[in-house]
């Protein structure tokens, strides 16, 4: 727990710090293109040239362009951030109690996908689907039970393939919560039980500690695909 919550502030950090530079190195090129245009202004502005040619002037809507795309970056960060923060909100207040209700786990688990997003393009194709009623959301769940998929998929796809993909599905059914996660992997890539974000092995054992026989975990991998599947019995919110 310790080692997760530490990772996440200093990815906190790590995106400021790339903010701020980004930022600054942006001003600095705006700057010297601002100074740019203005002398060459000066310089037109000495020569006399026909009456036609004084239509053709800067374009402010340029500078206005460069400016959004600026902003663009800068709400992304603070897009990211905010999931962040509510990631971490989760984990110092919410889950300090054995069980959470899945509608709250299932908002750690979307906030993280969207801090993992940052790692990938944004034309890379990512698949969420979440068929949860209202009623089942209030059920309970052991929290921190999606961490290990999600992070493992984000981990191991193969972002560079033009075919690759990651796919995050949530859904109940009779009771149970079932969380299933594909993604392609590079060739000849195979997924040690070992790894991920709090391993296969420790993710397995916990299950087995909370869950008993209430659960199941099954792992795949077929022709570069992935899949990780998770069934475990939901409790009612008495």
């Amino acid at each position: 727990m310790s080692t997760f919550y530490y990772s996440l502030l200093f990815l906190v950090f790590f995106i400021l710090v790339l903010l701020a530079v980004f930022l600054y190195w942006k001003i600095r090129i705006l700057k010297r293109q601002n100074k740019l245009l203005i002398r060459q202004n000066r310089d037109l502005n000495s020569i006399s040239l026909p009456d036609e040619t004084n239509y053709y002037k800067l374009d402010p809507y340029l500078l206005k362009n460069a400016l959004n795309a600026i902003q663009s970056h800068a709400y992304q960060s603070y897009h990211a951030l905010d999931k962040l923060s509510n990631v971490l909100d989760y984990i110092l207040y919410e889950t300090d109690v054995t069980f959470v209700k899945l509608k709250d786990e299932i908002a750690f688990a979307q906030n993280l996908i969207e801090i993992n997003k940052l790692k990938i393009s944004p034309l890379f194709d990512l698949h969420i689907r979440k068929k949860i009623s209202a009623e089942a959301g209030e059920m309970l769940i052991a929290p921190f039970m999606t961490i290990n998929p999600i992070e493992n998929a984000f981990k191991h796809a193969d972002v560079q393939n033009e075919n690759s993909f990651i796919s995050v599905v949530f859904e109940v059914i009779d009771d149970y919560f079932h969380l299933t996660v594909s993604n392609r992997v590079m060739q000849k890539q195979k997924i040690d039980s070992s790894l991920g974000g709090l391993g296969n092995k420790t993710f397995s054992k916990r299950l087995k500690n909370i869950y008993g026989t209430e659960y199941s975990l099954n792992t795949e991998q077929k022709e570069n695909i992935y899949t990780v599947t998770v069934k475990i019995k939901l409790y009612q919110n008495d």
